[in-house]
């Protein structure tokens, strides 16, 4: 509705109906509580330079430039932005999907986007090739410190429940089922800590009483600094090793690729896409 309004007051008034949008230089204490979109903070001012390899350099002036949606209000991507990335990948460039899903419960995403290449997962724990299915890179935490984790914010919030991310699974305590979009595999453990079997990625944590972001601040104000929190886009928080981050994976697949820092764009919408 308000993009609607705003292009019919421009065509009214004889003004350009490129959308700007009135939030991109909002301090974010002014932002409202309610849904949003995400989009390209257009330059306003010169211009910007495409290197075509068929056409050579176009010239597009920056005043012609839409604030674009790269993320609707709903989490989706339109079409539009998903045929866009398909067309870089067949063009040879690398579109490399990094989210905070556990591979586990990431089924709905990978099918959105329909990518089979690279793909980083669980916040950087996890780098793997989907066509091929093959993991590129893992990250794994020791056990005892995946432990002292739990003790430690158990003595904080006693009322906070865990699952482990584990290499072929997750354990994981009553209630977090009904905070993944696919359930894991396996029954539920009264404690977490009798089904640390096997390799461990991540600390999971969830409650009941507690939004997210309360959530993550009460968690961070528990742990200890080699260890680092994240929001994951699913009400629980998740706990890494403090270098385990998208930025570590994408740096080192970077390095694999011979892909120099300068020619990466990345696009993000949380905290966990700060780096």
């Amino acid at each position: 509705d308000e993009i609607a309004e705003f292009r019919d007051t421009a065509r009214r008034e004889g003004h350009s109906t490129l959308f700007r949008s009135p939030w991109r230089d909002a301090d974010t204490s002014t932002h409202p509580d309610s849904p949003y979109v995400i989009r390209i903070k257009a330059p306003q001012n010169g211009e910007t330079v495409i290197r075509d390899q068929v056409q050579g350099d176009v010239t597009i002036s920056n005043a012609q430039l839409d604030d674009m949606v790269l993320l609707r209000s709903d989490g989706t991507l339109s079409n539009r932005v998903k045929e866009a990335l398909h067309h870089a990948h067949a063009a040879g460039i690398h579109v490399v999907p990094s989210t905070g899903r556990p591979l586990l419960v990431a089924d709905d995403v990978i099918q959105a986007l329909d990518l089979d290449n690279y793909w980083v997962f669980a916040n950087g724990a996890i780098t793997k090739h989907l066509e091929r299915d093959e993991v590129v890179r893992a990250y794994w935490m020791d056990p005892s410190v995946a432990q002292g984790i739990v003790v430690d914010i158990r003595a904080a919030m006693p009322e906070a429940k865990f699952a482990i991310e584990l290499e072929h699974g997750v354990s994981h305590e009553p209630g977090f089922v009904e905070r993944v979009p696919v359930a894991p595999y396996g029954p539920a453990i009264p404690d977490v800590l009798d089904g640390m079997h096997g390799r461990i990625q991540k600390v999971l944590v969830f409650h009941d009483d507690l939004d997210i972001d309360s959530l993550f601040q009460a968690t961070d104000a528990a742990i200890e600094d080699d260890v680092v929190p994240c929001y994951t886009g699913l009400e629980f928080i998740e706990i890494a090793a403090k270098l385990t981050t998208k930025a570590t994976a994408l740096d080192a697949l970077c390095i694999d690729l011979g892909v120099s820092p300068s020619a990466v764009a990345a696009f993000g919408d949380n905290h966990n896409d700060v780096a």
